[in-house]
């Protein structure tokens, strides 16, 4: 009984990675499906076209891809530096791909009504409840210690904060969306400065380590 115990509490990390990964390649290829080109207008419809909607459209497709891959970034590291898992945090990990999954229905949405407050609320609520199961997995890890004990305390308070401060610039977002402006989706862009710069556990680890951890994984 202990031994199935054992083996059901500690389950393979190189299963999760294989499906976030596979989860985030399906992900950024279907926000390009946000943007379409009209067939059929004259030159000056095309070009009315491109100013009032395309360009906006492109916009929202790169802070889109961008904010998927900096999500993605974090998994891999968070990942790369995990000894081990439990059936508790694959279900914070799939619940996390979950909301993973509505960026592109949130990301179009936005794309197409750019000026309503709905979209910018569905937009930042996907994002903060991305951010929610994001934490809870790292949170979780850190509690049972199933991170790297080279990852130290103070890296790890870090790379909470790079989660927390977004959530709260996304909940700052939510009533500047009542004001009806379109400069308020560029407030989009400030999250990924804190996701992208800070609290980075690879700065502790040399590449021949993460190379072990790596060949630990798959073996």
């Amino acid at each position: 009984m202990k031994k199935n115990i054992i083996f059901f509490s500690e389950l393979n990390i190189s299963r999760i990675q294989a499906l976030t990964d596979a989860v985030f390649a399906i992900v950024i290829t279907i926000l390009s499906l946000t943007l379409e080109v009209p067939t059929g207008e004259n030159e000056k419809n095309i070009e009315k076209f491109l100013l009032d909607q395309l360009i906006p459209k492109l916009f929202i497709f790169f802070l889109g891809f961008i904010v998927v891959g900096a999500f993605w970034v974090d998994t891999h590291f968070n990942h790369i530096h995990m000894n081990k898992t439990n059936i508790i945090n694959i279900w914070l990990n799939i619940f996390f791909l979950m909301f993973i999954c509505l960026i592109p229905f949130s990301s179009g949405f936005l794309a197409n009504y750019l000026d309503t407050t709905i979209s910018v609320i569905i937009y930042s609520i996907n994002l903060i409840l991305v951010s929610v199961f994001h934490l809870a997995m790292l949170m979780h890890s850190w509690k049972n210690k199933f991170i790297n004990p080279k990852v130290d305390k103070k890296i790890y308070h870090s790379m909470c904060l790079r989660i927390i401060l977004p959530i709260m610039i996304y909940l700052l977002i939510i009533p500047l969306g009542f004001l009806h402006q379109r400069w308020v989706v560029y407030l989009f862009i400030a999250p990924l400065f804190f996701q992208i710069l800070f609290g980075r556990a690879g700065k502790q680890t040399t590449m021949k380590e993460t190379e072990k951890r790596l060949e630990e994984m798959l073996h």
